[in-house]
């Protein structure tokens, strides 16, 4: 399932992606890394088991690097 951002959330994804001087697609990868570490850092679903936050970072973090790579 892909998932559109609405027209504010697009507006602040590509401002903080030209101050950081990254492409759209690595800010966004850096954005939802630190969403997750954050999120469940001091948080467990009641409702599932506990969430591998290490290795979802790590996913997100080689996502944003592949996207410097493709871009270079």
């Amino acid at each position: 399932m892909n998932f559109t951002l609405n027209d504010t959330q697009q507006k602040v994804l590509e401002e903080v992606s030209k101050v950081e001087i990254r492409s759209v697609e690595q800010m966004l990868s850096l954005l939802l890394k630190e969403g997750v570490r954050y999120y469940f850092c001091d948080y467990s679903s009641p409702f599932y088991n506990e969430i591998d936050a290490d290795k979802l970072e790590d996913q997100l973090l080689a996502d944003a690097k592949s996207k410097t790579e493709t871009k270079n």
